[in-house]
């Protein structure tokens, strides 16, 4: 493989350590009562202008159990503003230098239900005092991606699922298709261990739109093996919407949105100058992965700053009976923030790096073709009070570079593209109009995409998008109401290629998008949920003009300049349980797509590249389907959960199935955890498992298609189940801290497999990862 350059990343890790090193060698100011160490609540003034030291006022107040005693370690968090204060032995908290403003708090400690409340600082002092209801279950204490203000998971507006940071870094996933492939409703659509998408009801690609903490990744539209260039285990959460989310986040958004969420920066407002950090490393066995990470935080006064480095390294996948050949990989990346809180509002720049080296399993198993990405981005954030308002504004750079070898010996590129993004967005959240809460919307965005390789799949291009919009919410009694729309302008020129045969061209496009959610409280625990959403995607320049050989698939990809925009309708219902013991989502969705756009074999081959062919096409589509998830706890200790989920996809135009659905799926899993065990804390164990059906529903090209594979051998489709064990416990240090050891055991029995939406299905006979056995230690410091 090529060697990676890691000398950015590492420069900029190496300056955000020194910033920290300084930052705690001038520490001398002593520590208050209670502990500010987490990321924190800020508040924000009233005028675009710093709020004076005497207009800032204290948030502060207790939180209890329903007896009336304190629960300490409880995070009360200021959403909007980032900031995170925690109670002490006392239950009591208190965040200084508050200035007027409404704001969302939450509340979360384990042990307890998280809740969620309005606070407004005036011109005083507010005291907010918070009783805790005991749950052994554990939630997320609000989501912040399906609204425009933040609500608590039960109160969301659409279907909503969160991965915490706690499980991410116990996996320490490599793709985000991987992190999210456990979610009721959402799949993996997977080139092997190395590289992975995010399936959601049987969408992907450009109809699944991934933020990088509020920003936009463009570089999706490529194929399907074009991974999110993301690291999914940096990230405290990602939180995944599940239908259409066209009114907040526009084109792309037409089947689900991936919000993958970075910590909030430290805090150092009223404490001393702090520095602390954590070190990770694994061990996977099924690949013989070896992988680490590295971050580094802090804060002085306004201030905050983190740095993170990670890697990994594997070699060719080991299936039940062969080793997969050309199937090993590498990547490396590092994420460096820096920001400043004060009562004007808050900056916050963000840079990241990621670069990927993967080898690309063909059926031919002596070919060695390989690819690589190399992506930067950057963005800068901010917010600021102007009266009762407040103004999010933000701007992005995102430059993805791809590259493609035939073969491991090759220095030149049988295949390459360079895309550069810049993007701004601004939003207006105006101060209560009666009962209602919301924000008014604008964004831009401009995209360049050039090739430099031997081999042309698409054509150059410039794209151009704006956009405005409106949302709005609001609580009447047992009733949360949302709703909004967006109207969206999308302009596309492509440059000429005699190469691909596609003289210059234009398009463009606009729509426009609505949403509304209704929820009813019938109990305290029990809500029912109706959405109804429109959403639309603009076709690619991929879509449109891809006429080349893709290696990285081995497929030949024709577009189709004729194309026009897909549209959706889609209709959610839902009932959704949460008490103390139990937490439970059954809901169904019907996705009515005008112009749907999809792939399809030709049922040729390409006489130059002898690959197959595949044409992009378009038709009328419904998917419809059903998620449900349970969480319940009979006792403290043992904690049951399970997921099942299933989509339905058909072509109505030419009346046939569509391609690569996929099939039902079913989870399980039981874990016995507690709180101590002689001198180990927070022990556990778990054993699981999922069970696959087999897809019988065959689009007749694919039919066609599979039957071809193998050498005229053919493919299918079959059922399979895995079984997962899980163990993991932390040691006390002698200086207070925590060793976190996580142990899993994937696929215990060694069962041959092939996951349906794998595109190694035809390349390699059941290509599916053996028992994979990995070993996982953390520490902070």
């Amino acid at each position: 493989m090529t060697a990676i350059n890691n000398a950015r990343p590492v420069r900029g890790l190496a300056f955000l350590v020194a910033a920290g090193l300084l930052t705690r060698a001038a520490a001398a100011a002593p520590r208050p009562a209670f502990s500010l160490s987490d990321p924190g609540i800020l508040v924000l003034g009233r005028s675009a202008a710093a709020v004076p030291a005497s207009d800032a006022r204290t948030l502060s107040g207790r939180v209890t159990d329903p007896g009336g005693n304190p629960v300490a370690q409880a995070a009360v968090r200021l959403v909007e503003l980032k900031r995170t204060a925690t109670s002490d032995n006392d239950g009591k908290y208190s965040i200084t230098q508050i200035p007027p403003g409404s704001y969302t708090i939450s509340i979360r400690v384990i042990g307890y239900a998280p809740q969620v409340r309005k606070v407004t600082v005036g011109n005083a002092d507010v005291t907010v005092d918070v009783t805790l209801k005991p749950s052994v279950i554990e939630l997320p204490a609000v989501q912040v991606s399906a609204s425009a203000e933040a609500t608590s998971a039960l109160n969301s507006p659409q279907p909503i699922a969160t991965v915490s940071e706690e499980d991410l870094t116990k996996v320490r996933p490599t793709s985000l298709g991987e992190a999210l492939a456990d979610i009721a409703g959402v799949r993996n659509n997977s080139s092997g261990a190395a590289a992975g998408k995010p399936v959601i009801r049987g969408l992907t690609n450009n109809r699944v739109l991934v933020l990088d903490n509020g920003q936009r990744l463009e570089h999706n539209q490529w194929g399907d093996d074009h991974f999110s260039s993301v690291e999914p285990a940096a990230s405290s959460r990602i939180e995944v919407i599940r239908g259409p989310a066209s009114v907040l986040y526009g084109s792309d958004a037409l089947g689900g949105v991936i919000n993958v969420i970075e910590p909030d920066l430290p805090d150092g407002i009223g404490r001393a100058p702090f520095v602390h950090g954590s070190v990770t490393g694994g061990f996977a066995s099924g690949n013989r992965q070896p992988d680490g990470s590295l971050t580094m935080e802090g804060a002085s006064g306004g201030f905050g700053y983190r740095g993170s480095i990670t890697g990994r390294t594997a070699e060719n996948t080991r299936t039940p009976t062969y080793t997969l050949w050309n199937s090993g990989y590498h990547n490396v990346g590092g994420t460096g923030t820096l920001g400043y809180r004060g009562t004007w509002g808050s900056l916050t720049g963000r840079y990241t790096y990621r670069n990927d080296h993967l080898n690309l399993t063909d059926e031919d198993s002596t070919a060695t073709g390989r690819a690589a990405t190399d992506d930067h981005r950057g963005r800068l954030e901010l917010a600021m009070p102007i009266g009762t308002t407040r103004l999010d504004w933000s701007a992005g750079y995102e430059r993805n570079q791809r590259h493609e070898w035939a073969d491991a010996t090759s220095t030149s590129e049988a295949f390459a593209m360079r895309q550069k993004s810049y993007t701004t967005e601004a939003r207006l959240h105006h101060s209560s109009l009666g009962p209602f809460s919301g924000l008014v919307g604008f964004s831009g965005e401009y995209t360049t995409d050039v090739n430099f390789g031997e081999e042309f799949l698409e054509p150059d291009s410039k794209a151009a998008d704006a956009a405005l919009y409106v949302f709005e919410q609001t609580d009447v009694g047992r009733w949360n109401v949302s709703f909004g729309g967006r109207y969206d302008y999308r302009h596309l020129d492509v440059d000429a290629n005699a190469d691909l045969g596609n003289p210059s061209a234009t398009r463009h496009w606009s729509s426009v998008t609505g949403n509304l959610g209704v929820l009813y409280h019938v109990t305290e625990p029990v809500a029912l949920v109706l959405n109804v959403g429109r959403g639309f995607r603009s076709p690619s320049t991929f879509d449109l003009f891809a006429n080349g050989p893709h290696e990285a698939t081995s497929t030949f990809e024709r577009g189709n300049p004729n194309l026009n925009t897909e549209t959706s309708l889609n209709t959610d219902v839902a009932i959704r349980i949460q008490s103390g013991s139990a937490a439970a989502e059954v809901g169904g969705f019907v996705n009515l797509i005008k112009n749907f756009i999809y792939t399809v074999p030709a049922n040729q081959i390409d006489p130059s590249s002898a690959l197959q062919i595949y044409d992009v096409t378009q038709g009328d589509a419904v998917l419809r389907g059903f998620e449900g998830q349970l969480q319940y706890h009979p006792t403290t200790y043992l904690h049951l959960e399970g997921t099942a989920d299933y989509v339905y996809g058909q072509n109505t135009t030419a009346a046939e199935p569509l391609p690569t659905m996929p099939p039902f799926r079913a989870t399980y899993t039981a874990r016995l955890e507690g709180r101590s065990l002689s001198k180990l804390s927070s022990p556990y164990f778990s054993l699981g498992g999922e069970s696959n059906m087999r897809q019988t529903r065959l689009n007749p090209a694919e039919a066609i298609f599979y039957a071809d594979a193998f050498g005229g051998q053919g493919y299918q489709s079959k059922a399979y189940t895995l079984v997962n064990l899980a163990t993991g416990f932390s040691l006390p240090t002698s200086g207070g801290r925590l060793i976190q050891f996580d142990f899993q055991l994937r696929n215990a029995l060694d069962q041959d497999w092939v996951d349906y939406l794998s595109h190694l299905k035809t390349l390699a006979p059941n290509p599916g990862m053996g028992r994979n056995f990995t070993a996982r230690i953390t520490a902070g410091f």
